[in-house]
């Protein structure tokens, strides 16, 4: 008797399978629902919608390496946008402009370590927003109503599919718990973002991070950043990162030699910030994606997209 040797899938059969998936439309009607109920929090919140940049001169340093997404076009160094956070901070330069948000694609080609962790995407969706004059504790309490803004609207419109999907509709959060980095590491080990993550039945704040030159160094204490990211619970991890922003010329050099940032690539940026041109600001970005598989309890991200964009994955479309 001889045994049938099953051969692994091509690359096309692996796309269209992924694309053909029963439960894709319903999810891709929670990711709409997400998006379209976060551009009615942001009007009713007097934010001003800019439209994304996929190209620029500068973008995101990042504080991990990815792969690099550059292009030479009309003799100019052009990087596929990693965020908007320079732009963010340029655009409220405006006197006009107090706060503003932008629904933007990310590229962020992800080293193969990354490829199963379940939360990475090479290519995601990121709601970025910004306000001028406000701080860390304001940003936070944004957040936070916009979650339960989100959860209740997708509750209304589309309770069968949040009951389908996420087996009981989504729950309205209270006063989030507030942890810092160097405390949790202490209790729990260098994994102490997915062990606090996993046993967490609400989302969680985390502060404190070591990060780029852009989030900015507690002036009352040197080495403590005033910065925050979004924790989901039951073991999602990540789902927003955001800061209160350097702005001013000296600080920012600073920041730039403490994490080794090569001071030319932001030339006009540095520019305008010794002017004194740049306000200050704080703000974040959360995935799209992220929530959308939080919310729907996928166990991977990459069940969220339509075309699969999980890192080192080979894709013919």
């Amino acid at each position: 008797m001889e045994l049938e040797i099953l051969a692994e899938p091509t690359v096309l059969e692996s796309t269209v399978s992924h694309l053909s998936r029963a439960k894709l439309p319903k999810i891709l009607k929670v990711q709409q629902a997400i998006v379209r109920a976060s551009h009615d929090f942001m009007f009713k919140k007097g934010l001003t919608q800019l439209m994304p940049l996929m190209l620029s001169p500068i973008t995101d340093p990042l504080n991990h390496g990815v792969v690099d997404a550059s292009i030479t076009y009309a003799e100019q160094r052009w990087s596929l946008t990693k965020s908007m956070i320079f732009h963010k901070q340029l655009a409220l330069m405006h006197p006009d402009l107090d706060s503003l948000y932008i629904v933007s694609p990310n590229v962020r080609l992800e080293f193969a370590d990354r490829a199963d962790t379940g939360r990475h995407l090479f290519e995601f969706t990121q709601i970025d927003f910004e306000f001028k004059g406000k701080d860390r504790f304001f940003v936070m309490e944004f957040m936070e109503e916009l979650v339960n803004f989100v959860f209740k609207r997708l509750n209304e419109e589309i309770p069968g599919l949040i009951q389908e999907l996420r087996g009981e509709l989504l729950p309205q959060y209270e006063k989030w718990p507030v942890y810092r980095t160097e405390k949790l590491e202490a209790q729990l080990g260098p994994d102490y973002e997915k062990i606090k993550s996993e046993e967490a039945t609400d989302p969680f704040w985390l502060l404190n991070h070591t990060r780029e030159f852009y989030d900015k160094e507690d002036p009352k204490r040197p080495g403590t950043y005033l910065n925050y990211d979004v924790i989901w619970p039951e073991g999602f991890g990540e789902g927003l990162s955001g800061a209160e922003r350097e702005h001013e010329y000296r600080q920012i050099r600073k920041r730039m030699a403490d994490v080794g940032t090569n001071e030319q690539a932001f030339t006009h940026y540095l520019e305008v910030a010794k002017e004194g041109r740049i306000p200050k600001t704080a703000g974040g970005g959360f995935g799209v994606e992220r929530m959308t598989r939080f919310i729907c309890r996928l166990q991977d991200i990459d069940e969220v997209t339509a075309f699969s964009r999980k890192p080192f994955t080979k894709a013919v479309f």
